[in-house]
């Protein structure tokens, strides 16, 4: 399997984006809404459940990732009774160029084996959608596939970030 990437069809939720973004870190973002049951309630935006300790985990092992929203502004889609369709991530980042950008997802795959008792490969060749906003270019793009397919996609968007910084372009 291969992953599909596409580009402009997502775009990231009203407010889920942090209004700073520093180039040192990745941001959880959320992913998903879900409208209070009073009648006029705002829709708030949700994370799902799966990333509720991934930054505190990712900060142990020197990986700088943060959550968009702050603490107490927080909601996750099982307060809401809604079950997201597949594992997802949203993440936002000044340049995809970052070197967290591939450690964070692994992480959210290590995880993901550790919370469901699967082996680190088996966790690696479930479907995983991971949804990123480059701020730096506007760049909104969805990746959907087996976790090694997304890792192997974001390497590819990785390097081509990298050489566009560096001035190389495609050749």
């Amino acid at each position: 399997m291969t992953a599909r990437i596409s580009e402009g069809e997502w775009t990231p939720l009203d407010g889920a984006l942090p209004e700073t973004l520093h180039a040192d870190k990745v941001y959880l973002i959320p992913t998903r809404t879900a409208v209070q049951a009073a009648e006029g309630a705002d829709s708030e935006l949700c994370y799902a459940d799966n990333v509720r300790y991934l930054p505190k985990v990712a900060r142990a092992r020197g990986i700088s990732v943060e959550f968009s929203q702050p603490e107490g502004e927080r909601h996750y889609l099982q307060e809401f009774s809604i079950d997201p369709e597949t594992w997802s991530l949203g993440l936002a980042l000044l340049t995809m160029a970052s070197d967290w950008l591939i450690l964070t997802v692994s992480l959210f795959i290590s995880q993901r084996a550790d919370h469901q008792g699967w082996t680190e490969q088996q966790a690696r060749e479930l479907p995983l959608r991971v949804y990123v906003a480059e701020t730096e270019t506007g760049r909104n793009i969805e990746l959907e596939g087996s976790g090694t397919d997304v890792i192997e996609a974001l390497k590819v968007l990785q390097a081509d970030a990298r050489n566009r910084k560096n001035g190389k372009g495609r050749g």
